[in-house]
């Protein structure tokens, strides 16, 4: 939880910084400016969300465009520096080769034996989950399904279509978009903690952290 507050607190100062024209629904020292309540319900369930995004707005130009561009590499960014800064942390105390066998969704989850065997102290268990965390954050972001940054830019630029648009607004405005994203990554496909975009995360997290 510490590293998806962290994340969320960076990646929404991040986003004020380069997307200045947009509309936000609180100032930043406000809670509700960094935690988008869709979001915690996935953290909380699932281990990794989102973070609020900007009103987007109709009718702009390129400058618009490209601020959505860069909101949605800044996305992918600042979490991944977190994560690899969480990592480095806990490879220098534990070492390297338990992230070879790596399981992040136990991570994710707080399994206790899991994380109990991997991150003996607590500073470990802080290091371990911020790194996790904040990676699986930033793989998260690229799903081109608005809330998430990717498919905010995705959908507001490139739809042309008539049927494209609806369907964009739809996704933007009426939150269905939110209702796709927490059905994937909350509802069960197997056993345990799987779900559908849960498991294609973890599964890119993994594959990182193994090739460390």
């Amino acid at each position: 939880m510490l590293g998806f507050a962290a994340g969320m607190i960076a990646l929404s100062g991040a986003t004020r910084l380069i997307d200045r024209n947009s509309r936000f629904s609180a100032p930043f020292w406000h809670p509700r400016a960094w935690l988008d309540p869709y979001s915690a319900v996935g953290a909380v369930l699932a281990g990794t969300g989102w973070a609020p995004r900007p009103e987007v707005r109709r009718g702009f130009g390129r400058s618009q465009q490209r601020q959505l561009w860069t909101v949605a590499v800044v996305a992918l960014v600042v979490p991944a520096v977190l994560g690899a800064a969480g990592l480095a942390a806990y490879a220098a105390s534990v070492g390297r080769a338990p992230l070879a066998v790596m399981d992040s969704n136990l991570v994710l989850h707080g399994d206790p034996g899991f994380i109990k065997v991997f991150a003996p102290s607590f500073a470990d268990k802080v290091a371990l989950g911020f790194g996790i965390e904040n990676l699986a954050i930033a793989i998260l972001s690229l799903v081109p399904i608005p809330p998430l940054p990717t498919g905010v830019a995705v959908w507001t630029v490139l739809p042309r279509t008539p049927g494209a648009r609806r369907l964009a607004y739809r996704l933007l405005e009426e939150h269905w978009g939110i209702g796709a994203v927490l059905v994937l990554i909350l509802l069960p496909i197997g056993g345990g903690y799987t779900t559908p975009l849960l498991s294609l995360v973890t599964t890119i997290t993994d594959a990182i952290v193994h090739s460390i």
